[in-house]
């Protein structure tokens, strides 16, 4: 494998050093580039393709601003982040109208090195330099709403309480209705109708309901392409039935609540590479759904073979650019190919898989990967798992 690429644009001579001292705290594999400006970061991208371009925000001459968006439009296989010292949330949701990622001045050596690395790895499980700029290109990836970055800063705080929550909620209102509605379908088994937000906070989770926010805006940003080769309202229905019966097997296993949040979030994002695949090679994608229908193959096998990358690679990728914790990264990338996973017990990505297959529309209990389950001592569970999930 090549050595990954990062070029850093800073004008402060101080952050320049610092910049190259990263580059040998991340190691051999990583090839480090630096510019003072704009002008003359973008030369050195004309001659030399980046992984990432990491940019301040605030720069003299050209604007980060300026220059990102023009590595946006004419390098858009470039991942993008934003470092800056300006706090305030609306700077945030801005800059993620053309970057993948903003980092907050002054911030932990180790994390943003993690971020870095994560981000080369995911980068380079999607081969294909045509899905490469679909993720990474313009118009082609959803960003978090400003609702998310302000729900964020609530919960950071010691004093936050469930009511300041819920009237984050209720100021979106495509977020409330989703809200309501999904905590009062089916799926949830609930004894009494929820009517108010605060309630489904509650019910919900903080974990839940963040990743709830996320998924609908992906949802609902691709659903608008009139070109789209799959349903969304069908995709969106196995998605939240994945995500709960992921989470009932979390339960069934003994996970903690933490874990058990996981698995509903993995579940919920499990398949949004689909949406992403879909929305921007339509046409491609169709050949994906035909070839399955007509040839018995899996869609997996076949998006490897039109695309060079799955809808599990691809959906991990863009989890990853949104900065979503490993576990859940690593349960959607791993949910088609279990032993890839890293660990060999009851983990997310086997609740996720085990929970695409059994949830309560799926017909695919025989896509279930027995000889894994079998190997880590669970393939004897099977039948107790479909009693307590048809016993809800």
């Amino acid at each position: 494998m090549s050595r990954h690429r990062i070029l850093f644009v800073d004008d402060d001579s101080l952050v320049q050093e610092f910049y190259q001292f990263l580059g040998s705290f991340l190691g051999q594999d990583y090839e480090i580039f630096s510019a003072q400006g704009g002008e003359e970061a973008l030369n050195i991208l004309a001659q030399n393709p980046m992984d990432i371009v990491v940019s301040d925000l605030a720069m003299p001459g050209m604007s980060g601003q300026e220059f990102m968006i023009r590595v946006l439009r004419t390098f858009p296989e470039s991942i993008r982040f934003i470092v800056s010292g300006h706090a305030d949330q609306l700077t945030v949701a801005q800059s993620l109208m053309f970057a993948h990622r903003y980092f907050h001045k002054p911030f932990g050596l180790k994390p943003f090195c993690d971020a870095l690395k994560r981000i080369c790895r995911l980068k380079h499980l999607v081969g294909d330099p045509k899905i490469k700029r679909v993720v990474c290109g313009l118009g082609a990836l959803p960003t978090p709403p400003e609702t998310y970055f302000r729900l964020g800063e609530v919960l950071n705080s010691p004093k936050s309480s469930i009511e300041q929550i819920a009237e984050i909620v209720m100021e979106d209102p495509a977020l409330s209705v989703k809200v309501l509605q999904i905590v009062n379908s089916a799926e949830f088994g609930m004894a009494r109708r929820i009517t108010t937000p605060a309630e489904a906070v509650q019910i919900l989770g903080i974990e839940i309901l963040r990743a709830l926010m996320l998924s609908i805006q992906a949802f609902k940003f691709y659903e608008a392409k009139s070109s789209l080769s799959l349903s969304v309202k069908q995709l969106w229905s196995h998605s939240l039935k994945t995500a709960v019966t992921a989470k009932r097997l979390a339960r069934l296993e003994n996970c903690s609540p933490e874990e058990s949040e996981e698995a509903f979030v993995s579940g919920l994002l499990h398949d949004i590479g689909k949406l992403v695949l879909a929305a921007n090679a339509p046409a491609e994608y169709q050949i994906v759904i035909d070839r399955c229908r007509t040839e018995g193959v899996t869609a997996i096998q076949m998006e490897q073979e039109v695309f060079g990358a799955t809808h599990a690679q691809v959906g991990a990728y863009l989890l990853g650019l949104w900065g979503l914790p490993d576990s859940i990264v690593e349960a959607v990338e791993s949910h088609h190919s279990l032993r890839e996973a890293s660990e060999r017990r009851f983990s997310l990505p086997v609740a996720v898989h085990v929970a695409q297959c059994l949830e309560s529309s799926s017909d695919r209990v025989a896509e279930l990967d027995l000889d894994y389950l079998q190997q880590i001592g669970l393939e004897d569970r099977i039948d107790q798992w479909q009693r307590a999930l048809v016993a809800g």
